[in-house]
């Protein structure tokens, strides 16, 4: 069976690693049960995924957006519950998830967010900061369409909280950049 990228869905696989690395282009179909295809929007050609026996994640794409993106997707299929609640952590945004007694947190925290020149910001990282983190973020909302469209994917803790996964921007990992400064106020 090949799967071959085709308009601007292309297949994207996580497995298991057996052998040596992968070449990328077509796939086989998959044998091993904890393998899972998923055919995505927002790839230039096949992706893959091989989880090895230590559950280190390689990927293996042809460009660079490629390996971004799917490490952004691999973050939230590991992740999500994490991400989404540094995000919200970050941003001052745990009240919509959590209530009211978040808001004097949130209220702290966006005293902290960046709101200077964001194309400044950009260009201080690199030539290609903005580029590899959107990619990265398209990875991460891909994931939450995934979620979209097949419920089962959720991580139980948005379940047991009652909410859904919220989606990223590029900036959003920017302006979230004071997280971890709070071990440092005093």
């Amino acid at each position: 069976m090949r799967i071959s990228a085709t308009a601007q869905f292309a297949a994207f696989v996580i497995g298991c690693a057996t052998s040596s690395a992968p070449s990328v282009g077509p796939l086989p179909a998959t044998t091993n049960a904890l393998d899972r295809v998923f055919k995505v929007e927002g790839l230039s050609a096949p992706v893959r995924l091989l989880v090895d026996r230590y559950g280190i994640t390689h990927i293996y794409a042809n460009s660079i957006n490629d390996v971004f993106w799917a490490q952004g997707f691999n973050v939230a299929r590991d992740r999500l519950w994490q991400i989404d609640l540094w995000r919200r952590r970050g941003l001052g945004r745990l009240s919509e998830a959590f209530g009211p007694a978040y808001v004097d947190q949130d209220r702290a925290s966006r005293l902290f967010l960046y709101r200077g020149d964001m194309a400044a910001e950009w260009r201080s990282y690199g030539p290609d900061a903005k580029q590899i983190t959107t990619a990265f973020v398209a990875g991460i909302n891909a994931f939450i369409e995934q979620i979209e469209d097949g419920p089962a994917l959720l991580p139980i803790e948005f379940q047991k909280m009652g909410y859904r996964p919220a989606r990223w921007e590029a900036d959003d990992v920017v302006r979230i950049r004071s997280h971890g400064l709070s071990r440092n106020v005093s």
